[in-house]
């Protein structure tokens, strides 16, 4: 009997060290197997990066981009410095080049596929979140100029058809996102913006500004080639009341003062488009005779003729007006 369990003891023992054997066989084997192998292998701790049988550190092409691997092991989402330059690998591991954000800030890692951080993103492009406008990789708020004009930026993102006020000034973006200059309606009013590439908003109460001035001038005779209080013709009396009230000198004859309004993106329009200090004119484009300033309900204020003065008079005929700036 006890020979017989000695011989079942020695034949249990055999067996555990054939099995342990023939594990370490396979191991053995498995690791012969990535011994001096380079490339992204399958081993017994998973796909690894060996280089000549060596789990290896730093960056690796393959599949058609670079990864960055730490003991052979694939590192995904994170800052990597490799050749004095820094990079940034996405969540597959990938490194990124283009425009990208991470944390909130907007990267440029280059389009060359050289892979390295340039610096922080400044302009209009596509960084990943559409198309936005960074500052020092960050969204931007306000006025840039781009491909000849002048977009306005909200938190990066192009706005349209609003009201802006930068520099202490007031603008308006239209339904692509630019400043407008000129003459421009805006909700059915009638805003001048100026013609020389500042787009701000002149006077949107210029019209009123005049009218009021004017009525401190009512009843000065009527001089032929006269601008002052002495006397005054009719594109006298206007550049009189303009000269008071602080606005621009659109010059001294009628013709030039309607030239001066269409320079300066004013277009004549027809009666009934009037609004109130909206400069009248009689007479062909470019050969005006006579200017008077509407003040509402069929009448206008202006220099009539020798023997009357300056008042309150009914419109006659059928003038072009031009909104004043």
């Amino acid at each position: 009997m006890t020979l017989f369990k000695g011989k079942k003891a020695l034949a249990f023992i055999a067996s555990v060290i054939a099995s342990f054997t023939f594990a370490m066989g396979m191991e053995a084997d498995h690791s012969a197997s990535a011994a001096g192998q380079t490339g992204y292998i399958s081993t017994n701790e998973g796909w690894r990066w060996l280089e000549n049988g060596q789990k290896y550190t730093g960056f690796r092409f393959h599949m058609g981009t670079y990864y960055w691997f730490i003991d052979g092991v694939r590192q995904d989402s994170g800052w990597r410095e490799a050749w004095g330059m820094k990079y940034y690998t996405d969540n597959e591991g990938r490194a990124v080049q283009g425009n990208y954000v991470i944390d909130g800030t907007a990267y440029n890692f280059g389009d060359n596929g050289t892979f390295f951080l340039r610096g922080k993103t400044s302009g209009y492009t596509d960084a990943g979140q559409g198309w936005k406008w960074y500052e020092n990789g960050q969204q931007f708020t306000g006025f840039r100029f781009y491909m000849g004009t002048y977009y306005w930026f909200e938190n990066g993102v192009r706005e349209q058809n609003k009201w802006k006020t930068a520099w202490g000034m007031k603008y308006y973006v239209d339904n692509v996102g630019r400043a407008v200059e000129g003459t421009r309606v805006i909700d059915g009013k009638s805003y001048y913006f100026g013609n020389d590439g500042t787009f701000f908003l002149r006077d949107s109460d210029a019209g009123t500004r005049m009218i009021e001035e004017a009525n401190h001038w009512l009843g000065i005779p009527y001089m032929w080639g006269g601008a002052t209080q002495y006397g005054v013709d009719c594109s006298g009396f206007i550049r009189l009341v303009r000269q008071h009230a602080h606005l621009t000198d659109l010059g001294r004859t009628t013709y030039e003062q309607a030239a001066y309004l269409r320079a300066h993106g004013s277009q004549p329009k027809p009666l009934s488009q009037a609004q109130p200090g909206d400069l009248l004119f009689w007479g062909s484009v470019g050969g005006e005779y006579h200017v008077g300033m509407y003040i509402g309900n069929g009448k206008m204020i202006d220099a009539p003729q020798p023997g009357m003065t300056t008042g309150v008079h009914d419109i006659w005929d059928a003038p072009l007006a031009y909104h004043t700036i």
